[in-house]
């Protein structure tokens, strides 16, 4: 349409001037956005707004073709303040069922031709197909009347269009065309526009693939890391893992191939015999050596503090829980979480720990959120968890989790050959802590060393060391009256010495001798732990109890009631 002829000429003029001027004043706006504005979302919301100020129009948008050129779709609009809603994914279809150009959608018409659209009433336009406009205008109640659509264009190329919709004459106020003295300076506005969203695109393009290149960098040097460490990498028996006895080696070469997996590993075996160390070792080991080591025993903490110290909790979650905390997990990001004594952990956290195994996702005390942690478990337990599984104490799929590299770690009774070296070693370090040369040890000591069946194991052998290290003066050997009572006594033969003969006696008389016999025995091989030797003989605490009173069974070193007796009388 062209400006209003019932207009005096100096106002037509004055219009024209005032129009000229907003053109000049919008382009100055856009190439200033050129050189400080950088994200395309905000580029193109001021070319919109841009271009309703220089139209004067009730509506604006800009769509953009895809790779393919085979729709447009709609990336900026502004309708009377309106910028978001259910239209947010509209798109146009530059090509018909037939794969022809769809030259009667305006849209498709001007971005397959180059060619700028301005229609002054699209309800008496003819040629054309409104419906996309029709159905865009019914998703936001919008009503569009007159339209006008500017093709972007970088150099050769259509980028996508400029859509500008109800154009109000700036005099009169009417809606219709776009005045024809407009039309160019619009055009020249798509321009700087098709421009500035080239190369904003272009920028953040370059700053994606930088970005994605950086990874990519990190992670190939993380690789040739972890690639140099497996080459270099020798697996040596750790520090303060001493002994070559045969079962040692075997627990060794298992721990050498379970450290170069990721899987979890069970380490099994009697208390005392140095599963923390060997957990350790395999750690160390690994390709996650140069990442945290965190270790918790689980027998150590009630449930309700055991779960707020693995998985965290958020400020608020209790009382006295005044800023969030990360747990044990947390800090294991990338290394190795070490959960000792597992079999004692409480159900209701086997649960959270198996999520952990299968999900790698952790939740803190007071959170519904899951996070993401990358941690290799390696669990430990002297307990049976089968019989625990049986007793509905320890969950079965938690159980086949853990279980898919078990390690038995030996106890020492069946390592003797390593005794000798153990006992160099731990002298060393105990007389070394205070101070002072290792000093020898007598042959009678060492004889009841070796006969010891340690139901305490390597920890049991470095506590005695360690006694015997402090009894001793300076320059003395360790004899045997520097260990402890129940040692002395065993060298050269066996716990319990039993006759080759029957005695004499009735046959309940025998029967007694030789159950007294087999309870003392028991009992000095548990180091006279009453409950574990009631398992061992299969029967309860009470009745080796009751046995013990009945054959006057007592510990080397302690009074018998007979002695007692005497005493008070």
């Amino acid at each position: 349409m062209a400006l209003d002829q019932r207009l005096p000429r100096e106002e037509r003029s004055k219009v024209v001037k005032m129009s000229n001027r907003t053109i000049y004043e919008d382009l100055m706006d856009l190439t200033i956005a050129l050189s400080s504005e950088r994200r395309i979302e905000t580029l193109m919301a001021r070319v919109v707004e841009a271009a309703m100020r220089l139209s004067n129009a009730e509506g604006a948008a800009i769509f953009t073709l895809d790779r393919l050129a085979r729709h447009l779709h709609r990336v900026s609009f502004n309708y009377r303040g309106l910028t978001e809603g259910s239209q947010s994914e509209a798109r146009i279809a530059i090509y018909g069922k037939s794969l022809q150009l769809n030259l009667q959608e305006p849209a498709a018409f001007a971005v397959s031709t180059a060619t700028a659209v301005n229609l002054a009433d699209i309800n008496s336009a003819a040629g054309y197909d409104f419906s996309n406009i029709r159905q865009m205008d019914k998703a936001i109640g919008f009503q569009t009347s007159s339209l006008v659509i500017a093709p972007l264009i970088h150099g050769d190329q259509t980028i996508g269009i400029l859509q500008l919709v109800n154009v109000r004459d700036k005099v009169t106020g009417t809606v219709g065309a776009l005045p024809d003295f407009l039309l160019r300076p619009l055009q020249s506005f798509a321009a700087h526009a098709a421009v500035a969203i080239w190369n904003t695109r272009l920028l953040e393009e370059n700053q994606r693939l930088i970005r994605q290149l950086g990874r990519q960098n990190e992670e190939l040097l993380q690789e040739n890391s972890r690639l140099l460490n497996k080459v270099a990498r020798k697996v040596v028996k750790p520090k303060g893992i001493v002994g070559d006895s045969p079962p040692i080696e075997r627990a060794y070469g298992l721990i050498a191939r379970a450290a170069c997996s990721a899987v979890p590993i069970l380490l099994r075996g009697e208390t005392g015999t140095g599963k923390e160390m060997m957990a350790n070792f395999i750690h160390s080991s690994s390709e996650r050596s140069g990442k945290p080591f965190v270790a918790q025993n689980c027998a150590a903490l009630p449930e309700s503090l055991l779960e707020s110290e693995l998985f965290g909790y958020v400020k608020g979650a209790f009382t006295g829980a005044v800023a969030n905390k990360s747990g044990l997990a947390h800090e294991a990001h990338q290394g190795t979480l070490f959960l000792d004594e597992i079999g004692d952990m409480p159900l209701s956290l086997q649960a959270k720990v198996l999520r952990l195994l299968q999900e790698g996702e952790v939740r803190r005390v007071g959170s519904t959120k899951a996070e993401y942690v990358d941690v290799r478990i390696v669990a430990a337990t002297n307990a049976n968890l089968e019989e625990k599984i049986e007793r509905g104490e320890f969950r079965k799929d938690l159980f086949y989790r853990l279980n898919v590299f078990p390690i038995v770690v030996p106890p020492l009774r069946e390592r003797p050959s390593d005794i000798p070296k153990l006992v160099n070693h731990f002298l060393a370090i105990a007389a070394g802590n205070i101070g002072r040369q290792a000093p020898q040890l007598s042959a009678e000591a060492l004889d009841s060393l070796m006969c010891w069946s340690y139901p305490g194991n390597v920890r049991e052998l470095r506590n005695i060391l360690e006694r015997a290290v402090l009894l001793v003066d300076d320059g003395q050997q360790i004899g045997r009256s520097h260990l402890p009572a129940e040692l002395t006594g065993m060298s050269g033969k066996p716990a319990v010495e039993m006759s080759s003969t029957i005695p004499d006696g009735d046959l309940k008389s025998i029967v007694g001798q030789y159950e007294a016999l087999v309870i003392e025995a028991k009992l000095r091989e548990v180091n006279w732990n009453q409950s574990r030797a009631a398992r061992n003989l299969n029967v309860s605490r009470r009745t080796i109890v009751e046995k013990l009173q009945r054959y006057d069974i007592r510990r080397p070193g302690s009074v018998s009631r007979i002695d007692l007796e005497s005493i008070e009388s």
